[in-house]
């Protein structure tokens, strides 16, 4: 029987070069400490954390080479790629929320498309490079609001700032895959992988359902709920950055093959309402209370699911957790961080427990 992603994955990465653009957000942060977790050398590149941050409670300087900078630095970022010679990149830099997008749109595109040419650009004159994961969103998509599951041959055709610029870079992505990155002189994989809305602990972007919620369950306030009957694909953010982790580690053998655009998702499973999440959370914390809140000024479509057969056919990856699983597991972060508990501990245990390895007391930081 075949080894799944999770295995090999912990096999491939040990002593690697990674770089991580967006190391210091919510993702970037478990991706920090996953890369750690396998024994990777990486480097990451970003913005410094904002105050209050996962990557700055778990220290993330201690697990990763921490480079300050800007994407749209394009000097500072070539010099970067060329000291530390990445053989694997992993592009999670973005400007990736929908309201703030929608209210300065020139920096969404400024981000998320020159930023990423920026990135691009550096990697085409970088011979160390074999593997190149661009990360896009399930929002990419012509999304007709009739509660259709999208597979990756389907339209793209973003509404709003933030859906537009990355359909704009997947464009690019293409063009650089067949102009420069698989050429007759040169074959390196170049992939792009469309997520879905992650759920994980340690998030505190206020604006997001997850950290609203414990916010509220915290101060014993009542959550605004924005479009509670919306349907989203929601997944643990350790399935999303497994399927990241086995797309980049295909690329790196195989690029011709691998080299294409995968959703990466929940099963059928995940598939769920804003209030659905939001009472599965409720029965954790006695007396929490929801009200529809107000709703961003950009239209957002009250259902979106993701196709992910297409990665269950071709890819060693498949969602390992539920919905309800990522669920509990976002609970116990929160109430272990309420109990004391570091934050490094409980992400490292997370992730110890997902991949049902073993890891190293000493990288807990007790």
């Amino acid at each position: 029987m075949m080894k799944n992603a999770l295995l090999h994955n912990l096999e491939f990465y040990k002593g690697k070069h990674i770089l991580v653009t967006g190391h210091t957000g919510f993702k970037g942060a478990w991706l920090t400490a996953i890369l750690n977790y396998m024994g990777a050398n990486s480097a990451g590149y970003a913005f410094a954390p904002e105050p209050g941050s996962l990557y700055e409670k778990i220290r993330g300087d201690e697990l990763i080479h921490n480079v300050t900078g800007d994407l749209l630095d394009y000097s500072f970022l070539e010099k970067t790629v060329r000291d530390f010679q990445p053989e694997i990149v992993f592009h999670l830099g973005a400007f990736g929320f929908v309201k703030e997008c929608f209210h300065d749109p020139v920096r969404a595109y400024h981000t998320n498309l020159i930023g990423s040419m920026n990135l691009l650009e550096a990697l085409r004159t970088c011979s160390s490079v074999k593997s190149i994961v661009m990360v896009s969103t399930d929002k990419v998509y012509d999304n007709k609001g009739d509660g259709t599951i999208y597979c990756e041959q389907d339209a793209l055709g973003g509404s709003d700032a933030y859906s537009c610029s990355k359909v704009c870079m997947e464009l690019m992505v293409k063009d650089y895959r067949q102009s420069y990155f698989q050429t007759d002189n040169r074959m390196t994989g170049i992939a792009v992988v469309r997520t879905s809305n992650v759920l994980a602990g340690g998030d505190h972007i206020q604006t997001r359902l997850i950290p609203s919620i414990l916010k509220a369950a915290a101060e014993g306030t009542t959550v605004e709920l924005r479009n509670p009957k919306q349907t989203r694909p929601w997944q643990s953010v350790l399935d999303a950055l497994n399927g990241y982790l086995a797309v980049a580690r295909l690329l790196y053998d195989n690029p011709a093959e691998y080299s294409e655009e995968w959703n990466i998702g929940p099963t059928q499973d995940g598939i769920r309402t804003v209030s659905w999440i939001f009472e599965k959370m409720r029965s954790s914390f006695e007396g929490l209370e929801g009200i529809d809140g107000q709703h961003f000024a950009v239209a957002e479509s009250e259902k979106l699911g993701l196709s992910i057969q297409k990665a269950l056919d071709r890819l060693d990856w498949k969602p390992i957790l539920s919905c309800e699983q990522v669920v509990k597991q976002v609970v116990d972060f929160f109430k272990r961080q309420e109990a004391g508990e570091p934050e490094r501990q409980i992400c490292l245990r997370q992730i110890k427990d997902f991949y049902g390895g073993c890891y190293d007391e000493t990288k807990l930081g007790m």
